[in-house]
Order: structure tokens, then C-alpha cells, then sequence
């Protein structure tokens, strides 16, 4: 008995995220619309480092079926990670030595350790202010400043 690959491995389109369980529905172009039950999304983490990614609604992924151990069809499912085409570019200034993070909304670092960023050039581009242990760059002042050649104290 042959079997379907197709069936078990496919690109579809998201249809609905359920961020808090990492799961997504996915709808099947190649057949006729039906769609999948919830698929877990792969992470690159989970226990002690994670990474969390869910794909947006109308994403195209890449999914792999398991097959079902009473072999009728397909059972567990996931979803492997999302592909570009003409209709999903690539990123705006991506290239094989450009790594381009391209996201519209907020994103999060915990870090528990140190943080090092290591650079040629660092350029932060934003439209509100930076703080750092508390210290505005934007409304922080100094005291005891006087013109010259003298410094000025710490920040307030």
C-alpha cells in the first residue's frame, strides 16, 4: 500500500493562533479548504531558554502530519515554520549576511545574565526614550554644572 505523502506533509495557511497553548489551525488550499486541527508551532526552546514565535493569520507553513497508529489518515500534527514566496517576502534589507528582524508589534528580552552587544556600528533608532537603571536620557539633569572646562556631577 502506497502512501499519500501528501497527506502527512504540505504548506497551508494560518487560519487561527492560540498563542497560550503555541498552537495554530491551519487551512489546506490543496484540499479544498478543510482545515487541520490545532498543530503545535515548533520552538527553538522550551525548558530553560526559550523562544517563543507563533505565525500571523494567513502565514504560509510548512506542516508534517504524523500518522495515526490505527493507520486511517493523519493524527498529531505540527507546524514546522513559515515560508517566503512572492506573496510573503523577504524581510527589507535581508541577505545571506543581514539578518533583518521584522515584526509590527512589541517584543521582549529576559535576559538573566549579562547582555553584550558587540558592534561596528550600534544605531538605535526610536521615537520615545531610553532608560537605563532608571536614568532618562531624555529628561535626566546634572548638578553643579558650570560653564568651562568643568564636569558635571552624576545624574538626578
Amino acid at each position: 500500500m502506497a502512501i499519500d505523502l501528501s497527506e502527512y506533509i504540505f504548506v497551508g495557511l494560518v487560519s487561527s493562533v492560540d498563542a497560550a497553548h503555541g498552537t495554530a489551525v491551519v487551512t489546506r488550499p490543496d484540499r479544498d479548504g478543510r482545515t487541520t486541527a490545532a498543530l503545535s508551532v515548533l520552538q527553538r526552546g522550551t525548558k530553560s531558554s526559550k523562544d517563543f514565535w507563533m505565525p500571523a493569520i494567513d502565514d504560509q507553513v510548512l506542516c508534517v502530519l504524523l500518522p495515526n497508529t490505527s493507520g486511517c489518515g493523519p493524527s498529531t500534527g505540527y507546524i514546522v515554520g513559515s515560508v517566503y514566496s512572492d506573496v510573503d517576502t523577504v524581510p527589507s534589507g535581508a541577505s545571506d549576511s543581514a539578518r533583518v528582524l521584522d515584526h509590527p508589534g512589541d517584543v521582549t528580552m529576559r535576559i538573566g545574565g549579562k547582555l553584550t552587544i558587540t558592534a561596528g556600528t550600534l544605531d538605535i533608532q526610536g521615537g520615545g526614550d531610553v532608560v537605563a537603571s532608571g536614568i532618562s536620557l531624555v529628561s535626566h539633569v546634572h548638578g553643579g554644572v558650570q560653564s568651562g572646562g568643568s564636569t558635571t556631577s552624576g545624574p538626578q
